[in-house]
């Protein structure tokens, strides 16, 4: 596996995966977009294959499109097969869900000074 190369590309150049099977609807869109807007790309970039559709990142793509951005950042997963594309599309949102540990959560939200209202819900 070779190191990632993190490249800038305009939004409109990303290709929706056809068969992406995880739902963003507009509150998701929304939430992303203000974590966006408020913490720049300290996350995750969005990965494509070697043909530029999106392997991971179709809510950072549309919440980049609604803030109107002209620039994202991109990893390009070239050296992965069709296969490990394909199994990355899927695990990226399963490894994702978890549990939190309820109590843990209210001591960090409560002992932070910044208004999460509109990208984290208590």
């Amino acid at each position: 596996m070779s190191d990632p190369k993190i490249e800038m590309w305009q939004p409109s150049r990303l290709i929706p995966y056809k068969n992406n099977a995880k739902i963003h609807d507009a509150k998701q869109v929304e939430k992303i977009a203000k974590s966006i807007a408020e913490f720049g790309w300290r996350g995750n970039p969005i990965v494509v294959d070697k043909d530029g559709v999106i392997v991971a990142g179709h809510g950072r793509r549309l919440a980049a499109l609604k803030l109107g951005l002209a620039q994202v950042p991109v990893i390009v997963a070239s050296d992965l097969t069709e296969d490990q594309i394909k199994a990355l599309r899927l695990a990226d949102n399963r490894v994702a869900i978890g549990e939190y540990d309820s109590d843990l959560l209210q001591a960090e939200l409560a002992d932070i000074d910044f208004d999460l209202d509109g990208i984290f819900d208590k």
